[in-house]
């Protein structure tokens, strides 16, 4: 598995562990974080390469207390590096 690779499941790890469910579709929009009902998600395009998926996911998980979180320091400085 590349970096990217493991980068990105250990983004979507940290999604889960905040109750964010990760989506993968096809959409030509740029993807990000949304809430339905209670339930907050992160779509993004199936056919995105693996940089941009964790971009998006850094970016959005990145709006959410993550101190009582156990992020691994790849994933955390990709969160704090997201814009």
């Amino acid at each position: 598995m590349s970096k990217t690779n493991t980068l990105l499941k250990e983004l979507e790890e940290v999604a889960a562990k905040l109750n964010i469910k990760v989506r993968y579709e096809r959409t030509k929009a740029r993807g990000g974080l949304c809430k339905k009902g209670e339930q907050f998600l992160i779509i993004i395009d199936k056919s995105a390469d693996p940089h941009y998926k964790t971009a998006v996911i850094a970016e959005a998980v990145k709006k959410f207390d993550l101190a009582d979180v156990y992020i691994s320091p790849k994933a955390r400085e990709a969160i704090e590096s997201a814009d």
